[in-house]
């Protein structure tokens, strides 16, 4: 009975190997595409971007074109960069690449080895299109150890805020900072210190406004 018992399990175990396939048998894949690249505020914040810059990709002629603030740094960006199934890309998701020059080339590898080079085009033109306020502040008036300071709900145009101030501080001269909200970078402020929402003058940050019109 043992002697059988063990001429069973090898011919089972000779069977069952015979209609194993390596996975090493099967086609490797050729697909070596970017299916998509930006550049990400929270990577690449300290380099004066500020919301999402998205390259448009010719996939015919391999072109990225993504446009960029004038004042962006381009030493040591980290683009964001999507890929085709079982494909590599050098410079790599996240690297830190030199843009300085107009056109970075991006090495796009398939798992069968065969390759594809994206030129990547950067075109220093992007304006902002925003004109929000974030908050506003008052160096020179204290709220306990810190400038008196109010944040603007949503960035909404038209939003009216409450400010309480002590009655020693003069209304007529109060040291004011605005904050522009991230993505209204470059944007420029006037401001009517009678309240008439006509007479507008330019602002400058900070600057001092006269609020006895608004606080009579």
């Amino acid at each position: 009975m043992r002697i059988i018992f063990l001429s069973f399990c090898f011919a089972g175990l000779i069977l069952s190997g015979s209609c194993t396939k390596d996975i090493d048998d099967y086609p490797k894949s050729n697909l070596r595409a970017i299916t998509a690249f930006s550049f990400e505020p929270y990577h690449n914040n300290l380099n004066n971007i500020f919301t999402k810059h998205e390259g448009v990709i010719d996939q015919t002629n391999k072109v990225i074109t993504v446009h960029l603030p004038s004042d962006a740094i381009l030493t040591n960006l980290k683009p964001s960069i999507a890929l085709s199934p079982w494909t590599t890309v050098s410079p790599g998701n996240l690297d830190y690449v030199d843009f300085t020059e107009d056109r970075v080339d991006f090495t796009v590898k398939a798992q069968s080895g065969k390759t594809a080079v994206y030129s990547v085009v950067r075109v220093l033109d992007y304006k902002y299109t925003k004109a929000d306020l974030y908050s506003i502040s008052f160096p020179e008036v204290m709220e306990g150890i810190a400038p008196l300071r109010r944040v603007f709900p949503n960035y909404n145009n038209n939003v009216s805020i409450t400010i309480t101030v002590s009655n020693t501080v003069p209304l007529n001269a109060i040291l004011t900072d605005l904050e522009l909200s991230p993505v209204a970078r470059n944007s420029t402020v006037e401001i009517s210190d009678n309240g008439s929402e006509t007479n507008y003058r330019p602002f400058t940050f900070p600057g001092v406004v006269d609020y006895t019109v608004i606080f009579p």
